[in-house]
């Protein structure tokens, strides 16, 4: 991107290749990390998730039909965002998408979780859900994150654009979707934003993102979770005493083949359940915590050779 505007480096946001996708993905966890160190644009950023969830937790629970069916469409009416040119989409980064598909999956699966009720509610990040619903990993938690935050990023955005007068150049207005908090709704907005044309084609919007914004993949993963925290309890559960007084513990290797706890997000949903209603003890938020403690953001270099060679 910095060879398509002529934007000498180093620079704030993701260079991104402005042709195709780039496998990196907006990580809500990331955001979330740096909103707790300070970091202004992340703590508005993180802002608009958790309200998001919020909200939707809450017309989930009011018992009002109404409300409940606005919980739905928060979900089945955003729609894919491709001007970040992040993530990975069968159809390029002008792909049509899934994303009533995805929303409607995520629905089905926080409806029924037990993790979600107004009781426990212990699932309430939006960087949690790929935990325990199936098939919403990197893309999907990225995408919803990305429409989301729009505003935010068309922020910093303009702040590029003022930093660097071709991106300026370049500038038209668009009509995007964006999450109004205020309405809790999604909504339509003119924003101005580069466009990168090629030719005597209309162009395509371009989104900039923050480099504190991304990662390699979510931090947040099933798999971990289930390996580190999950099976650690039922790990802890097993444990005998030999006759010296030391522990004996099953191996997590062992566990992890047994039938009973080799589905991971099942076994996440109820072992957590468990965890909480046995000992009121939260397993979730010391994973996230853990995530948190281990976090080290991606460097420039680590950035470039994920993008892979310029093709400016």
């Amino acid at each position: 991107m910095t060879g398509h505007f002529a934007i000498a480096k180093p620079v704030e946001f993701v260079d991104v290749h402005v042709d195709r996708d780039n496998k990196l993905y907006v990580d809500p966890s990331a955001i979330r990390f740096w909103a707790n160190n300070g970091d202004f644009w992340a703590q508005g950023a993180y802002s608009t998730i958790s309200g998001f969830f919020d909200e939707f937790l809450r017309r989930l629970w009011s018992g009002s039909a109404p409300d409940e069916k606005k919980a739905r469409d928060m979900l089945l009416r955003f729609r894919e965002p491709r001007e970040t040119r992040l993530g990975m989409s069968a159809f390029g980064f002008n792909g049509s998408g899934t994303s009533e598909k995805i929303g409607h999956a995520i629905w089905i699966s926080l409806k029924e979780n037990p993790l979600c009720t107004l009781n426990i509610s212990i699932l309430k990040k939006l960087e949690d859900i790929p935990l325990f619903v199936d098939e919403i990993a990197n893309d999907r938690v990225s995408d919803l994150t990305t429409r989301l935050i729009f505003r935010e990023l068309a922020s910093f955005t303009k702040k590029q654009m003022a930093e660097h007068p071709t991106l300026k150049a370049a500038a038209e207005e668009g009509e995007f979707q964006v999450w109004d908090s205020n309405s809790g709704e999604w909504v339509k907005e003119v924003i101005t934003l580069p466009f990168v044309k090629e030719g005597t084609d209309k162009g395509k919007a371009l989104l900039l993102v923050p480099k504190r914004a991304v990662h390699r993949n979510l931090r947040m993963s099933h798999g971990k979770y289930w390996q580190g925290e999950v099976l650690g309890s039922v790990q802890d559960d097993l444990t005998t005493y030999g006759a010296n007084g030391k522990p004996i513990k099953p191996a997590k290797k062992d566990l992890g083949k047994r039938e009973e706890y080799r589905k991971k997000r099942p076994l996440n949903i109820s072992r957590t359940h468990q965890i909480w209603i046995r000992d009121n003890f939260d397993l979730l938020e010391t994973y996230r915590q853990r995530v948190d403690d281990a976090y080290v953001p991606l460097s420039d270099e680590e950035i470039e050779k994920r993008l892979g060679p310029s093709a400016d």
